[in-house]
């Protein structure tokens, strides 16, 4: 069975490490220690993982697992994963109920740089989508799913943002995600360092925000014949242009 993967985001990035020398010891966050101390129950002398959500991962050790916290000594670094070939920032309508949560869980796995959750037309923003808590709990859904996808780097989750202050934003090349009647063409093979991919919310994109799309230098896609709902899309745009963008 592999060791736990614990975020621990106050440890410094694997550049600042020699991969020869034990560290000194490590303090877990509260909610980290709490799990590996009364639900995984682990004790001294068992190994962990610690990663820093900012591309760092090490192995490491407890060495103390008691009411006054959970220490570790960490004892190797990692070697770094491979780079992306792009910096892909999602953009997306928001969604009704735990549909959020689902596209930052599967967002994460998918290898997004940054997720931006959208006030759209066709998007009220609910009480539950404002603010900094908002935030805190699709920060904690990131982390979540960076442990179980094995993943070094969390994505940055940005406050929530208008449509059209997003289209304007000075990124790469534009991805617009639109209905298959309305004519957008396939992904196809790009040279891009940064890609803002822009997904609507259930009710679709209003005609005002597609001619200020275009206006702003989006390009129009299809991710197929049919008509995805809204938590899917993400996960077909997403794997579609990491497919054109290594092709």
């Amino acid at each position: 069975m592999s060791a736990p993967r614990v975020f621990v985001p106050d440890v410094p990035i694997a550049a600042d490490f020699k991969n020869s020398r034990p560290y000194e010891s490590v303090t877990l966050p509260d909610d980290e220690a709490h799990h590996i101390s009364r639900v995984l129950r682990l004790k001294s002398g068992d190994a962990i993982v610690i990663f820093n959500g900012r591309g760092g991962a090490w192995d490491a050790e407890i060495v103390e697992s008691g009411k006054r916290g959970v220490t570790a000594k960490v004892t190797r670094a990692h070697p770094p994963h491979a780079t992306p070939p792009a910096r892909v920032t999602l953009a997306v309508g928001l969604l009704k109920g735990d549909a959020m949560d689902a596209v930052v869980r599967d967002a994460t796995a998918l290898g997004a740089a940054e997720i931006i959750p959208m006030a759209t037309a066709h998007a009220v923003v609910p009480k539950r989508a404002r603010g900094d808590e908002a935030i805190a709990r699709w920060t904690r859904v990131a982390v979540a799913s960076a442990k179980q996808c094995g993943r070094t780097a969390v994505p940055v989750i940005s406050d929530v943002a208008d449509f059209n202050e997003v289209i304007r934003r000075d990124i790469g090349t534009k991805l617009l995600c639109v209905e298959p009647a309305l004519g957008g063409v396939e992904v196809s093979a790009m040279a891009s360092d940064a890609v803002l991919l822009l997904i609507g919310p259930e009710g679709g994109w209003s005609d005002a925000e597609l001619t200020s799309a275009r206006a702003a230098g989006c390009h129009a896609i299809t991710l197929g014949p049919l008509t995805l709902r809204a938590e899917l899309a993400p996960v077909v745009a997403l794997t579609r242009v990491w497919a054109a963008i290594q092709t």
